[in-house]
């Protein structure tokens, strides 16, 4: 069976309940606010995303 993983940034709740503005929200992948990641699709993209999931 697959298994499936989700990140979420750990200021979600902060932002949806009116405590943070979207700019100091940290990125679920990058976990910089604001989001530092990599073009979406490069490369490197592709490489973060494999570590943040564990994938090395």
């Amino acid at each position: 069976m697959a298994k499936n993983s989700v990140k979420w940034s750990p200021d979600l709740g902060d932002y949806a309940t009116g405590k943070k503005d979207l700019a100091q929200v940290r990125c679920a992948l990058c976990t910089k606010a604001p989001c530092e990641c990599p073009e979406f699709g490069s490369e490197a993209y592709f490489k973060l995303l494999d570590r943040r999931h564990g994938r090395r």
